[in-house]
């Protein structure tokens, strides 16, 4: 079992802190449980993948510190009349990786001895660093669409683009992760 060390958050409080967010990721958060989503580019591209943690009224996104000062920047842009705020803190956290075949989840708990950064995790789960993202990925290009992505939820930034790839089309190539390199594979 892999457990993530994490060291800082992005904490989004506020009265529209939820909503605001809601209307961005690609998975709404549930309240004391965390989840993995996006958040896409207005082309349905990856622009930034996190976990996300509800509790109560605040919002925790975790990833690393120099990726949540990116996501922030991000959210900022969207931020207009919203009352919410945003802070990248320092936070930690172990949280204990348990992979399913249809998916995967976190837990907080530092048992066991086998502990992983945010590039480990990109590759054991085969999700986009972020210099991968940064060229240009769809969400169908990795593994985790289904699992990532809630197509039931409603509107969100990038679902169209993303819901018409998921029904419409299908990906011409795959992230994979091979001996700490990224790469695509062509299908």
């Amino acid at each position: 079992m892999y457990i993530l060390k994490t060291t800082h958050s992005l904490k989004i409080e506020g009265e529209d802190a939820i909503k605001f967010i809601e209307s961005l990721i690609s998975v709404d958060p549930v309240d004391k449980m965390y989840k993995c989503s996006f958040l896409l580019k207005p082309d349905g591209k990856i622009a930034h993948w996190f976990i996300i943690l509800r509790d109560g009224t605040d919002l925790f996104l975790f990833q690393s510190e120099q990726e949540l000062t990116n996501i922030k920047k991000s959210l900022d842009f969207y931020k207009i009349r919203t009352k919410c705020t945003m802070e990248v803190i320092h936070l930690e956290k172990d949280l204990s990786l348990k992979i399913e075949e249809i998916g995967f989840e976190f837990i907080e708990s530092n048992e066991g001895n086998n502990f992983i950064n945010w590039s480990n995790l990109s590759m054991i789960l085969d999700l986009p660093l972020p210099e991968i993202s940064a060229v240009g990925l769809l969400p169908n290009e990795t593994k985790w669409l289904d699992f990532m992505v809630d197509f039931n939820k409603g509107c969100f930034l990038g679902q169209e683009q993303a819901s018409r790839v998921k029904f419409r089309g299908r990906p011409r190539r795959l992230l994979i992760s091979n001996n700490n390199t990224q790469e695509f594979l062509k299908i």
